[in-house]
């Protein structure tokens, strides 16, 4: 998930407290005052989820990764996206607020905008740890045990493929190669310059409700 992290006017950023305090004082005037404060935010996402859109290909950089060789029960393959999420194939994105401090740190991520295939999320970022490539599930060496069923329910079978460090950096490699980046391929890159702004906007549309919340409304 790509998130964005707001600051306050003196450089320091809005902890998870500073948020949470700002949302129930609002609710308690009147639900609706939360509810809009919070499309305000959410609105400032649009954009940069537009460009992330725009950045991921509607076909699959690599055959590897395509439906019609993966077939359509597989969990990676292109356009096919996580349980509960809205429409739109590998580009289907959602803007989420959240105020979840990562960790230790009681800094508040408010804007994050999620990319729901998980295809999509591997070619963007595959590669950028340098760590397990081609090493399989859990370092086993295999993929993860992979179950198919027929649709008569004749037949189940379970299958691995074996997982080497040289198919790995192919991978990688081709992704590189089919996209034109390191990692971040896609997501990132496409939003990376904006994010400033968008930080800007964000802090804007706090600070003012903060004031009209000091200001009584």
């Amino acid at each position: 998930m790509l998130k964005m992290l707001l600051v306050s006017k003196t450089g320091q950023p809005y902890s998870v407290q500073d948020i949470r305090a700002l949302q129930k004082k609002l609710k308690d005037i009147r639900p609706g005052l939360r509810t809009e404060f919070l499309r305000e935010v959410k609105a400032i996402g649009k954009e940069p989820q537009k460009a992330i859109r725009d950045a991921i290909p509607t076909e699959s950089p690599l055959s590897g990764l395509n439906p019609a060789t993966r077939g359509r029960n597989a969990t990676l393959q292109w356009g096919k996206v996580s349980k509960g999420a809205k429409s739109g194939g590998a580009k289907s994105t959602t803007i989420r607020f959240r105020t979840q401090a990562g960790g230790n740190s009681l800094t508040a991520t408010l804007l994050g905008i999620r990319v729901n295939s998980a295809a999509s999320s591997v070619a963007d970022y595959a590669g950028r740890s340098g760590r397990y490539i081609g090493k399989g599930y859990k370092a086993s060496g295999w993929s993860k045990p992979i179950r198919r069923t027929y649709k008569d329910g004749s037949q189940s079978l379970e299958f691995k493929r074996e997982a080497t460090a040289k198919g790995g950096q192919a991978f990688i490699r081709n992704l590189n190669d089919q996209l034109g980046n390191s990692p971040s391929r896609m997501a990132w890159k496409a939003v990376e310059k904006s994010l400033p702004a968008t930080s800007k906007s964000i802090q804007f549309v706090i600070d003012k409700w903060l004031i009209q919340y000091m200001k009584g409304f």
